[in-house]
């Protein structure tokens, strides 16, 4: 193992376990209506952010032809018919990361890689469409993993692309038209 890859290796241990210590004792399933961790938005934020970049660090830099986009914002955790006004939310973090075209064909094992070094580390792994949507999630944090491959395309060259999606648990909020969650998602700036 390289040097680097050890730096990459430990980086990973630290933020995993950062994650794990700063929302130590929730659970990572859905809490029963009315029974959400006693945490803000903004404290869900930063380390399911951290777990996003985790996992999209541990694809190798020589395969990345291009970050195609990354979103950081709350969605609503429960139906807009129990929840109008989106007080129960979860911080969502995602990146879609395009492969180039020399690695396209290895897109899978990559993946397969990246999923492996969760469990290595006490994560549990679901897979859904023959491998093609892989779910990671660990008793320790409440933070999960959603990683989903897109195959490369020999007729247009295209490398394929993995996209990871690290998704906090849900929380109390204001509402999602509150200062609190459009200072948090930015809109505040946008929209003022």
């Amino acid at each position: 193992m390289s040097r680097t890859e050890s730096r990459r290796v430990l980086a990973g241990l630290v933020a995993t376990a950062a994650v794990a210590m700063v929302l130590a004792g929730c659970s990572s399933a859905p809490p029963a209506e009315g029974k959400y961790p006693d945490l803000t938005l903004a404290e869900t934020k930063s380390p399911t952010q951290l777990l996003r970049n985790e996992a999209a660090s541990r694809i190798p830099e020589e395969v990345i032809e291009e970050i195609v986009n990354s979103t950081d914002k709350s969605t609503n955790c429960i139906t807009a018919e129990s929840d109008p006004d989106g007080l129960i939310r979860s911080w969502g973090s995602s990146v879609r990361v395009a492969i180039n075209a020399e690695h396209g064909s290895e897109v899978q094992s990559l993946v397969d890689g990246l999923a492996q070094s969760f469990v290595d580390q006490g994560w549990e792994k679901d897979t859904f469409g023959v491998d093609s949507i892989i779910d990671l999630a660990s008793p320790k944090s409440p933070v999960s993993i959603h990683v989903t491959v897109s195959k490369a395309d020999p007729e247009t060259g295209e490398g394929g692309a993995i996209s990871l999606t690290a998704s906090g648990p849900c929380v109390e909020t204001d509402g999602g038209e509150s200062d609190e969650v459009k200072n948090l998602e930015k809109r505040a700036e946008l929209e003022g």
